[in-house]
Order: structure tokens, then C-alpha cells, then sequence
């Protein structure tokens, strides 16, 4: 009789498990998410399974079978005065800040904007061949990029070596501009026609020097803001010279010198102008345009978008050092960030990764109160500022290679945008633009179509990213166990925890 009463508990036992371990396998997933608003930065909220109902009323549902552009990446200017002021960091403190930036286990970032010599946040104004020399040379990255910008992208590409390097020109050598005043010459001018051919060549060799250096350049944009002959250093083209210069000398350089993999980004200025971008990218060279949002409004980037079907990138916007924290958390999130991506931007960045507690280092025309994403003082990282927090809300939950998804709520007051990573899961990113917190639910199809839901807190005027797992599917198309369970004794009763929830021998859900 002991032995048959011991069977029959081993027997029911075993039912249990199977029964619960079926609840299990009913699980669909989990999500985890972080929050940042005036108080909170970047505040985890711990992965948690997926519920077959909420009670949540703010609702954000998305469909993956209606799909939109596919992300090339998210990151920040790295420009050589950022690029010095982390080389003034320890080694180990400048490796483990990239870490934290670009790293799997950080900020996940995936794309460096660069400049083609120097820009208005570097030390001094330079170019790659600052001596005339119509055979070029004498071309050779400056001093200035090798001792900062070139050491510290190639740590980048070492902690992630699938991250994007952009780069930018802001002027060409000044022996081959007219019309050029200011700043010897650095600043304003246009590019001479007779030098067409040899400025793209130029191209050619920062191209090949950059990979000499075992830095990929996975596209190039031909001009900082065409239209702005203010900057120290800048230069100003017209959409018919840069169309031209293009079609006729860029593109086809690029491409006789195998290079033709190396994408060309035209405009890359304000999305006031539409007309601009949209005759450059006529050409077959162009692989999109670039926007920045100082003047206009985001919506731009449909109208280029729709009128070309090519790409369209957001490649810059800066916050500056009398900004709120809480006021251009807001901004951003909704503009350069929620509002390139609705627009259908493959891109979103932010300018300067650091400055100093004075706001250097820039040129002596250059920008004096522009905030990085970090603020670096002496040997230290003294702060992190909103510019990081804005793209790293971003760049945590959605991949490269992601795709943007349709997502639709019926609630008031929410900006957001979703998107399935390469890898199948889904990263939303949510702003509440209400001076209440609350809760959010994200609904989303199972493998047998019905809604699950991820449910996180979504803090006041705050901005929530969250990142979806669902579980993994059988060949059969069926969900597989989530999580294991465990059997424990209590006061001489049976239970089973199973995700997070303990069951009675009943399969009955008692805490």
C-alpha cells in the first residue's frame, strides 16, 4: 500500500509539472524596459513575462506585417575635440566609457559622424592638404585626427565592430575655393569647377587612408549644411553644383577606384529646403539625403522621402548649455528622435559626444555653447548629459538592420514608434507627453495571433523604451518553454514556480 501511494504521488507530482510547464509554455515572452524624465535616468524596470490581458487602457499595438525603412543606426559626432577630450581619459577609463557607449551591455550606439579634416568643434582649422598640390601629394590625415580621431574610432571598432563611420566635409583645402574671406580662408567660399575632379579624388584618398588605418567608411556626405557659409569652417554649394559635382566627378571617382560600396549622402542642412534635396538626389550616385532641424519641420523628410524613394537620414542637432534637461529631453525625443523615425529616417543623431565644462573644444569661429553627451573634466567624466540619454533611449532597443513597424493607440498623449530587430525581437520607444505618470501596455501577435501584452510605467513628460523578447518557436510554429520549473515543499503541500508565479496541485495560481 506504501509503495502504491508513493507511486500515486509521483504520478500526480509529474501531472502537475506537466500541467504547469504547459501554463509555461503558454508564456510568450518577456520585456524589460528603462525610463528617463526631469528625475529619473535611464531607471531599469526589471524583465517580466508577457500577460495574455492587461488592464492597462493606455495601449500601444503594433503590427509586424506592416513594415516601413529599415535602420542603418543611432549615435553622435565624434569630432576631434571630442576625440581629444577622451584621450585625455586613463586608457581603462576611456576604454570602459566606450564600453558604456557602444558596447552590447551599454548604450548599444551604431553610428559615428566624423569629419573629413576639421570641423567646427575641433581644435584648429585644417584640411587633408592644406599646401597647394594639384597631384595631391601631399595628401595625409592631419596630425590633429591621428592623435585623437583615428586612436579612438579604432577602439569603437573594436568594442563593435559593425558600427557605422559617416563622415562629413565642412571645406575643402582652401587653394581649391573662391570667394572664400574669413579665418584664412576656412570659412565660406565655394568649390572652384576646375577642381571638381581633384576634390573627388580627395574623397578617393580619405577613403583609402581611412581603411589604411583599419577604419571602414561606410558613407560619405559630400557637404556640412551647404547653405551655411557661417561656420568656421564651411564652404557652400548650390543643389546644381553639388548635383553636378556628383554625378559628374564623386560618384564616378568612387567607382573606377572600387570604391563604389561607399555611400553618398547629399544636403545634410535644414529641413527648411526640400528642393535641394530633392534635385541632388536625382542622381544615380546619391544613395539619400541628410537633414538637420534648426530651421523647418521634420515632416521634410517624407516630402524628400516620398518624392525620391530614396533614403533619408537625420544626422545632427545640438543642445546647448543654458538647455533644461527635462524641456530638450522633450524636444529631442519628439523631433530628431520619434519624429525622423515616423518620417521615415534610417537614422538619428546627435552632435558633439563631449565637451568640457566650458564648452570646449572648439575652433576660433566655432560653436561656444555647445553641450556634449558627456561632459569630460581632466582626467574624469564629470557628467552625463541629455544628448546621451536622448540617443541611448534609442539605440538600447532598436538594432541595426531593424525595420519599423505600423503601431497605433487609441490613448491621447503618446509619441512613440516600434520596430523588429534582426534578431526577432521588438523595441518600442514611447514618450508621454502628459504631466501624469502612467502605465503602458504594448500589445503584440503571438504565434497563434492573439495579443500579449508588455506593461511597464512610463514616467510624467518622461520617455519609456522597451525592449520585447518573445519566446522562441518550435519548427511547428508553437511556442517553447519559457522558463523551467521548480518543486518545493511548504507546510507539507506541493508547489511549482513557474515565471515568477507559484502554483498549487490544483494548477491554481496562489501568489
Amino acid at each position: 500500500m506504501q509503495n502504491r501511494a508513493r507511486s500515486y504521488r509521483r504520478v500526480l507530482t509529474a501531472m502537475l509539472v506537466m500541467a504547469v510547464s504547459g501554463m509555461c509554455c503558454a508564456q510568450t515572452g518577456t520585456s524589460e524596459a528603462w525610463a528617463t524624465n526631469g528625475s529619473k535616468r535611464m531607471e531599469y524596470q526589471q524583465a517580466k513575462a508577457l500577460e495574455p490581458t492587461t488592464k492597462t487602457s493606455a495601449r500601444i499595438t503594433l503590427d509586424p506585417t506592416q513594415t516601413f525603412q529599415t535602420i542603418d543606426g543611432f549615435g553622435w559626432m565624434l569630432n576631434q575635440g571630442s576625440a581629444k577630450l577622451l584621450m585625455q581619459l586613463p586608457s581603462d577609463k576611456r576604454r570602459a566609457t566606450l564600453e558604456e557607449l557602444f558596447g552590447a551591455d551599454g548604450l548599444r550606439a551604431s553610428m559615428v559622424r566624423v569629419a573629413i579634416g576639421a570641423c567646427d568643434l575641433s581644435e584648429s582649422d585644417y584640411t587633408y592638404a592644406d599646401s597647394k598640390d594639384e597631384t595631391l601629394s601631399n595628401f595625409a590625415i592631419a596630425q590633429q585626427d591621428l592623435s585623437t580621431v583615428v586612436p579612438v574610432l579604432q577602439e569603437i571598432l573594436v568594442i563593435n565592430p559593425k558600427v557605422k563611420v559617416l563622415a562629413c566635409s565642412w571645406t575643402a583645402p582652401t587653394w581649391m575655393k573662391t570667394g572664400a574671406a574669413w579665418y584664412n580662408n576656412y570659412v565660406d567660399g565655394t568649390l572652384k569647377t576646375e577642381y571638381y575632379n581633384l576634390y573627388a579624388e580627395y574623397f578617393v584618398k580619405y577613403v583609402e587612408a581611412m581603411a589604411g588605418w583599419g577604419i571602414p567608411v561606410w558613407g560619405i556626405s559630400v557637404q556640412n549644411e551647404p547653405l551655411n557659409g557661417h561656420n568656421d569652417p564651411s564652404m557652400t554649394w548650390t543643389k546644381e553644383t553639388m548635383y553636378k559635382f556628383i554625378a559628374g566627378s564623386l560618384g564616378p571617382k568612387l567607382r573606377d577606384s572600387g570604391h563604389s560600396d561607399i555611400r553618398i549622402i547629399a544636403y545634410d542642412h535644414n529641413c527648411d529646403v526640400t528642393d535641394f534635396p530633392i534635385y541632388v538626389a536625382k542622381s544615380k550616385y546619391v544613395y539619400g539625403t541628410a537633414f538637420h532641424l534648426y530651421a523647418g519641420d521634420i515632416s521634410a523628410l517624407s516630402t524628400v522621402y516620398n518624392s525620391t524613394g530614396k533614403p533619408v537620414l537625420f544626422t545632427e542637432q545640438y543642445t546647448g548649455k543654458d538647455g533644461d534637461f527635462g524641456g530638450d529631453l522633450n524636444w529631442h525625443t519628439q523631433n530628431v528622435v520619434l519624429g525622423s523615425l515616423n518620417n521615415m529616417s534610417t537614422t538619428a543623431l546627435e552632435w558633439n559626444l563631449c565637451s568640457d565644462p566650458n564648452y570646449n573644444i572648439h575652433t576660433s569661429g566655432g560653436c561656444t555653447t555647445c553641450k556634449g553627451a558627456l561632459t569630460i573634466n581632466g582626467t574624469n567624466v564629470s557628467s552625463r548629459n541629455v544628448s546621451y540619454y536622448i540617443i541611448g533611449h534609442v539605440s538600447r532597443v532598436v538594432d541595426p538592420g531593424a525595420v519599423r513597424i505600423y503601431s497605433s493607440t487609441t490613448a491621447s498623449n503618446l509619441n512613440y514608434a516600434a520596430f523588429r530587430n534582426p534578431d526577432g525581437s521588438y523595441g518600442v520607444i514611447v514618450f508621454n507627453d502628459l504631466g501624469q505618470a502612467r502605465n503602458v501596455a504594448i500589445a503584440l501577435p503571438d504565434a497563434n495571433g492573439q495579443n500579449v501584452y508588455a506593461t511597464h510605467s512610463l514616467p510624467t513628460y518622461g520617455v519609456l523604451s522597451v525592449r520585447i523578447q518573445p519566446a522562441p518557436q518550435t519548427a511547428l510554429g508553437q511556442t517553447s518553454v519559457a522558463a523551467p520549473v521548480a518543486k518545493r515543499i511548504v507546510g507539507g503541500q506541493l508547489l511549482l514556480d513557474c515565471d515568477g508565479k507559484t502554483y498549487n496541485v490544483l494548477g491554481q495560481i496562489i501568489q
